[in-house]
């Protein structure tokens, strides 16, 4: 008995792969909308970033020391070469002894519009001794100063400068050569890090002090407003830093993690004790470049939805085809014909799905969002199952199709709050879905007999 291919099946199974395909353009839309929700969100967070203060990178008080040098220059006048001597000055930068800072953090949310942004308030107080320099050469001692250099000052408070018991004021100064950071960790609302090269030169605040070179202890206390972060650098030969604050989403990063820390649902505790030998900044740098030696706090809310949402959207085709396959099956299986149009109907309910989540999250915790967009979606296949594809379904085959929907968006929501196992959960997911079919389809007559 000959067996050819039950053509019918075969159309039909074409038919199905084409419209899967299809189904990509809509949520290529999707992916649109996500993204440019994301962008509208990052928009609204520049705004109150820009008037409160975006992310704080704070080096510790710096003793300048203005000196001169000789350099030369040669120019040539009708052929012959003339050298000029000129008279320069430069600024020897040196690092303290000994630091100790102490940060205190205090977060708070501010809104525009829907959305949500956290900011915070960082009181510091720095504390520390310089040690006996060698001087250089030619060096003015009369007219040395202490430099803090900050990235963010807009928000900074007047700092409170005691030097050798002695009050002192700093204010902004063109003396000196503030540090430029040729990169500086970046950590964005995903929780990654990278390195933003390009850098950032530091703000410079100065302050004249009474310098006889015969050791000098120091203390110093602003408040500094930010959000994001806040980095500092360990230019010390002994850095010791504590950090305390009621976010109790802390996130570490940078050359350094803290030695010890305590987190809890009411904040964190988190403390640094970092040598110049693992930090490799010397007690005299001037223009080196210290980037490599910054550890920085993150303040970011640890769940976001346009995230989730897009990690979401990007199993769609998958979800979208898994569906059409078991429509299928229950197609063959029951006999009953479904009309392509019925599943394209079904891939549009399903593509509907993502806007119905990304906008409902906007208002209310995505977990909630999911479930509500969900049952949506879910009720309305089973409703088009039973009164637009076939009137005849039992109560019992109504039940599997919500049941099997159900453990569709159920194993997705999983799939979602798994970061380090997601791809083990999918491929075995994947093989228990494939093994269904396989089973369902074991007495599908593939081919016609003659």
């Amino acid at each position: 008995m000959k067996k050819t291919l039950n053509k019918a099946i075969l159309f039909k199974a074409i038919t199905i792969a084409v419209m899967i395909l299809l189904m990509l353009i809509p949520l290529v839309f999707v992916e649109g909308i996500i993204k440019d929700r994301d962008r509208y969100k990052d928009e609204a967070v520049s705004k109150i970033t820009n008037s409160w203060g975006k992310q704080v990178t704070l080096a510790a008080p710096i003793l300048n020391i203005p000196y001169t040098y000789s350099e030369v220059t040669e120019t040539f006048q009708d052929g012959k070469a003339i050298q000029k001597v000129a008279t320069r000055t430069a600024y020897a930068k040196f690092a303290p002894q000994d630091l100790d800072v102490d940060v205190n953090v205090s977060s708070q949310i501010r809104y525009i519009g829907i959305f949500e942004v956290p900011v915070f308030s960082a009181d510091i107080t720095i504390k520390g001794y310089f040690e006996t320099i060698n001087v250089p050469e030619d060096a003015y001692i009369k007219d040395a100063f202490v430099s803090l250099e900050i990235g963010e000052v807009k928000g900074i408070s007047e700092p409170v400068f005691i030097w050798n018991e002695v009050p002192q004021k700093f204010e902004p100064s063109a003396r000196g050569e503030a540090l430029r950071l040729t990169s500086i960790p970046k950590s964005d609302k995903y929780y990654r890090y990278d390195y933003t090269y390009g850098g950032m030169t530091l703000n410079s605040l100065n302050s004249n002090i009474n310098f006889k070179n015969n050791g000098s202890k120091f203390e110093l206390k602003f408040s500094v407003k930010g959000s994001e972060s806040i980095s500092f650098i360990p230019l010390a030969k002994k850095n010791r830093f504590h950090m305390s604050s009621d976010w109790a989403h802390p996130n570490f990063a940078g050359a350094f993690l803290p030695d010890e820390k305590n987190i809890t649902d009411k904040g964190f505790e988190a403390s640094w004790d970092i040598n110049y030998l693992s930090s490799g900044v010397p007690s005299r740098f001037d223009n080196k470049d210290l980037s490599s030696a910054q550890f920085q706090t993150s303040f970011l809310i640890p769940v976001d939805n346009y995230r989730s949402a897009a990690r979401a959207e990007k199993y769609g085709i998958l979800f979208i085809a898994l569906t059409f396959i078991i429509c299928f099956v229950f197609e063959l299986a029951n006999r009953r014909p479904i009309h392509p149009i019925q599943y394209l109907l079904v891939g549009f309910a399903m593509v509907i799905f993502y806007t119905l989540l990304i906008s409902i999250s906007e208002f209310i915790n995505f977990s909630w969002a999911y479930l509500l967009a969900a049952v949506a979606v879910i009720s309305l296949i089973t409703a088009y199952a039973k009164f637009g594809i076939d009137k005849s379904l039992s109560v019992k085959n109504i039940a599997i199709i919500a049941l099997a929907l159900s453990f569709l968006y159920g194993y997705l929501y999983i799939l979602l709050q798994l970061q380090d196992m997601a791809l083990l959960y999918g491929s075995i997911g994947l093989f228990i879905a494939l093994s269904v079919i396989m089973f369902m389809t074991r007495n599908v007559g593939w081919y016609e007999e003659r």
